[in-house]
């Protein structure tokens, strides 16, 4: 077993520290039309799930960082990442601390592939560059095998979530999924890549985090700057992404025109400001009222999303 040196240490529990904070600050952000929050519970999911989960999730994010910094200094191998197990491990204790459904499955798949990259980008700063970061999370995903692929959709079959779907191969509903895996020898890339237009964790994932590094990081650290208010900041960058990138939970469940109306009236918000003023801020809460009382038209993907923007923000040396 290789030692871990102090350092490694070090820069493994920073990106533990980046991803926990990120998603507890990306839960408790409120309000945030159609999802949990701190104000906010769902009749099977609770706020205090979701902290529970983040807390869960931490020792994961270390562990991976902790392996890209082993492979940046060559002493790991690409073959021992074993990036999909830790993925079906992560996804398995997500429930460890409570009892009720899925909490973070989609943070759990964009995060662990960015907690490898960036163990891979770490240096003698302290903290993480974007240009050497997303580089670095499209080579651990081009380093993928079907053993990864296989073990994710155990994982996502493990939790069985709601809004999946029927898709013609590949489909963790049916028991031929391993099979149709391995015979095609798919990787955890080309795997993302299959699902990529119908899912847009599965676009961020085989394409580099394009939403997130494009449009909810400089949103983000936009507003942040100018507001100095985390929450507005979370907010809006919320509103931002969904405005411009229909959630893809919502067009599972409900189809793409409703997903396509929950856009525009997202985007309508973001024209007078969203959280930012107070008008806006009255629009948010009736927004938040109507998708509730709608058959629970919950936005999820686009709250993975920024919580990945949050983590990018805290890795590159992002405050509050």
């Amino acid at each position: 077993m290789t030692p871990y040196s102090p350092d490694a240490r070090t820069k493994a529990n920073f990106v533990r520290m980046c991803g926990e904070l990120a998603c507890l600050l990306e839960v408790s952000a409120s309000p945030k039309p159609g999802n949990v929050h701190r104000f906010s519970d769902f009749a099977d999911l609770r706020y205090e799930d979701f902290l529970a989960s983040s807390v869960s999730l931490g020792y994961w994010l270390e562990s991976l960082a902790l392996k890209g910094y082993l492979l940046s200094c060559d002493q790991l191998s690409w073959d021992k990442l074993e990036l999909g197990l830790t993925i079906r491990s992560a996804i398995e204790q997500s429930k460890f601390f409570h009892t009720r459904g899925n909490t973070n499955l989609g943070i759990i798949l964009l995060f662990s592939p960015l907690a490898v990259a960036a163990g891979l980008s770490a240096n003698e700063n302290d903290f993480i560059s974007l240009e050497c970061l997303i580089p670095n999370v499209q080579k651990v995903m081009a380093r993928t095998t079907v053993q990864d692929s296989i073990h994710v959709s155990e994982g996502i079959a493990f939790l069985s979530p709601g809004g999946l779907g029927k898709v013609a191969k590949y489909d963790v509903t049916r028991s031929s999924y391993r099979e149709e895996l391995l015979t095609d020898n798919v990787n955890l890339l080309q795997l993302m890549s299959q699902c990529s237009e119908r899912d847009n964790i599965c676009y961020e994932l085989s394409n580099g985090f394009p939403i997130v590094v494009q449009i909810g990081f400089p949103t983000f650290r936009s507003v942040l700057e100018s507001s100095q208010d985390v929450n507005l900041a979370t907010i809006n960058t919320y509103l931002t992404i969904l405005s411009k990138y229909p959630d893809s939970l919502i067009k599972r469940k409900f189809g793409v025109d409703q997903a396509n109306a929950i856009s525009q009236r997202a985007s309508s918000i973001m024209a007078i400001g969203g959280a930012t003023t107070l008008e806006g801020r009255r629009e948010i809460e009736a927004f938040d009222i109507e998708l509730r009382e709608e058959e629970k038209l919950n936005p999820g993907t686009t709250a993975d999303l920024v919580a990945a923007t949050l983590f990018l923000h805290f890795l590159t040396g992002g405050k509050l």
